[in-house]
């Protein structure tokens, strides 16, 4: 696991707080919060912060804080253009940070918190992480964000072994201690490398000699996260497809019986898509995915 702190103007500059900091191999860096009236907050010291990281090659993490009584879009350009200022490069990661209700119900906390992350999501091509705490998870604030990255607080936990509140069944960084002058964090993850790849914009695809025997013209589809699948008519009159998802995996048949021509695909959302074919007597026939092509029913 990998030692990591959070900072935001309460630290100050990294002269302030890297002593306090120690050993670390991450930190994350508040950027802004874009707060009800249309007050817009931006940390001072993130500039320094941000730099001073990529300085020391370290793994960057920017975040915002989040209002859900506040326009998605609005909150979103705010930070995607503060943050945009410093650089954000294909190894950094972003988050969400949300903690505050603004008075609204848990269903709308979600419904705000979903269409967020899935726009910063489609503009920055990674997944954003989610900060939030466990007594905010379990009133539900968060029940449709199972699919990002979570970064869990709490201090009531040991180190590295937090409680996961619904929806999500695993953790990916645990705030375990707020109690002195900078809040501590583990990210569960190998190396910094690893951290990175996981959290960072996905890299493009591998396009060298993929194998496979396809006998048509290829059909393909990507989603925004960078997941790939490729598909075509196999010599044994079967579509086959390949799927990219940080590297190429086998060729997989998806028909059960023989096809004609080449295939087409369409793709939307969060790994949703159609694979259509024309079987032997004319008939066209309709394939599904719901996990960016990892299966197809």
């Amino acid at each position: 696991m990998l030692r990591g702190v959070d900072v935001s103007s309460f630290q100050g500059r990294p002269r302030d707080w890297r002593a306090e900091a120690g050993t670390i191999t991450w930190a994350a860096v508040k950027f802004t919060e874009l707060q009800p009236g249309d007050v817009r907050y931006v940390n001072p010291d993130a500039a320094d912060d941000w730099s001073w990281l990529e300085r020391h090659q370290l793994v960057r993490i920017g975040y915002l804080f989040g209002h859900p009584s506040v326009s998605v879009s609005d909150t979103v350009s705010f930070f995607l253009a503060e943050i945009g200022k410093h650089g954000l490069r294909d190894t950094d990661a972003i988050a969400l940070d949300i903690e505050v209700t603004d008075g609204l119900g848990p269903s709308a906390v979600d419904d705000w918190c979903a269409e967020l992350t899935s726009e910063l999501h489609k503009k920055t091509g990674r997944r954003p992480l989610v900060y939030t705490f466990l007594s905010f998870a379990e009133e539900g604030n968060c029940s449709r964000l199972g699919d990002y990255p979570l970064w869990i607080a709490d201090p009531s936990a040991r180190a590295g072994h937090p409680q996961v509140p619904a929806p999500w069944k695993t953790w990916a960084i645990h705030q375990y201690d707020i109690s002195g002058a900078i809040d501590r964090d583990l990210a569960k993850f190998g190396s910094r490398v690893a951290m990175s790849a996981s959290l960072g914009k996905p890299k493009e695809p591998d396009m060298k000699n993929l194998g496979g025997t396809i006998t048509s013209p290829l059909c393909s589809v990507r989603w925004d996260n960078g997941f790939t699948v490729v598909a075509g008519l196999g010599k044994d009159g079967v579509v086959q497809a390949i799927r990219w998802d940080g590297k190429w995996g086998p060729w997989k048949t998806i028909n059960a019986g023989p096809a004609t021509g080449a295939p087409a695909m369409v793709a939307w959302g969060e790994g949703h898509g159609h694979l259509y074919f024309t079987g032997s007597t004319g008939e066209v026939s309709e394939i599904g995915t719901g996990d960016y092509g990892g299966s197809w029913t």
